[in-house]
């Protein structure tokens, strides 16, 4: 009886149709958006951290105050962007020298002197930029401007009294010598920049690499100088070299503020680095 429910149970088995159930899904791709790139119409502000900015750092001497880079940008088109740059500085350097001397009498006596060098550069950088490949996830341009502005500088040398090696005061030697120079500067360069937007912001952070030259026009000099119990003596110049008072070095030691930092740029070429910081009104 057994064997016989037993082989009732295969054949009912035996006699069902197989069936299997395939579970089937649609495939799904989420997109992550690596960027808000502008396009024609769109507007934009650039704040630029320069190397020329760190140069002086570690010298205690020279203080700089600078301030960042702005550039406003306009695009043209998709590819094509124009921008007007803005850029100040400005250099102080201070020096203080004894020069050890002797007088006829033999006795050794110290001349203390104090020197300082003012720079300020003022900039107008107008310029055009062409953006490559817009699907690239890196933004990479090169592009061309122009430099604009003024420069001031000055340098002031100071002598104060002789002493001896007592410091007692053997003999007075006071006196100054300031020169400004004023000048109108031109300017051209080229850049290279690779850029990366931020997530699905407008906000893109990069590098530039540019390379420039200047020139310093209508150049106007102006020397202030007394000595002792002389009177002050005024002398205007459009040439360095016309100015009867002025030191090319000071006490034996280089200073910004000697006859290489009063120069004239005629080409002067520099490169220097850039970090940046775009911000695109969408």
């Amino acid at each position: 009886m057994k064997k016989f429910f037993l082989m009732a149970v295969l054949a009912l088995c035996a006699g069902m149709p197989a069936t299997a159930q395939i579970s089937t899904g649609t495939p799904t791709a989420k997109k992550i958006k690596t960027g808000n790139r502008p396009q024609a119409g769109d507007f934009g502000l650039y704040l630029g951290m320069t190397s020329n900015m760190f140069k002086n750092l570690a010298d205690k001497d020279i203080k700089m105050d600078p301030l960042p880079l702005v550039n406003l940008k306009y695009m043209i088109s998709n590819n094509w962007e124009a921008r007007l740059g803005l850029e100040f500085s400005r250099t102080r350097e201070t020096l203080n020298i004894e020069n050890e001397m002797e007088a006829p009498n033999e006795q050794t006596y110290t001349l203390e002197n104090k020197y300082k060098y003012v720079e300020s550069e003022n900039h107008i950088n107008p310029g055009i930029a062409y953006h490559f490949n817009s699907k690239n996830l890196l933004d990479v341009y090169v592009g061309a401007e122009a430099t604009l502005g003024w420069s001031r500088n000055s340098t002031y040398h100071n002598y104060t009294d002789i002493v001896d090696e007592s410091s007692e005061k053997i003999a007075t030697a006071d006196g100054y010598n300031n020169t400004r120079k004023a000048s109108f500067q031109l300017g051209a360069g080229a850049f290279i920049g690779l850029q990366a937007f931020i997530a699905d912001l407008p906000l893109a952070i990069g590098v530039e690499y540019g390379i420039s030259t200047l020139f310093d026009t209508h150049l106007r000099y102006k020397n202030e100088a007394q000595f002792g119990d002389s009177d002050e003596v005024v002398t205007y110049a459009a040439n360095m070299n016309d100015l009867p008072n002025i030191n090319k070095k000071f006490g034996g030691e280089d200073f910004a503020g000697s006859g290489d930092g009063m120069k004239a740029n005629k080409g002067k070429i520099g490169s220097q680095f850039r970090i940046t910081l775009s911000y695109y009104f969408k």
